[in-house]
């Protein structure tokens, strides 16, 4: 424990300094909940190339929910710009609930 508080100590209590800092990644462990019950009941990947596609996939799932997008159309509309031009296209916006 003293060796985390050495190595980390300066960014513990950065929550008092920086408005809006949460004091706990209780969000982030939420986050990622998701993706780790999916590795787990798939029973993870057999290689590295598998489990670096699988991270890169639930993080662009995973954006395209914060973002309220739908991942599987997206992915489809994705999937059929780059047959078309061999380029995929960079990920929505959010789109703004104002008006």
């Amino acid at each position: 424990m003293a060796k985390r508080l050495f190595d980390y100590g300066d960014d513990l209590l950065t929550f008092l300094e920086i408005e809006g800092v949460p004091k706990s990644n209780n969000k982030g462990e939420r986050e990622i909940r998701p993706g780790v019950m999916m590795r787990k009941v798939s029973f993870g990947s057999y290689s590295q190339q598998g489990a670096r596609t699988r991270s890169i996939l639930m993080s662009i799932y995973r954006t395209l929910k914060l973002r309220e997008q739908d991942p599987l159309k997206e992915t489809e509309s994705a999937l059929h710009t780059y047959m078309l031009t061999g380029v995929l296209p960079p990920l929505p916006v959010k789109l703004s609930s104002g008006g």
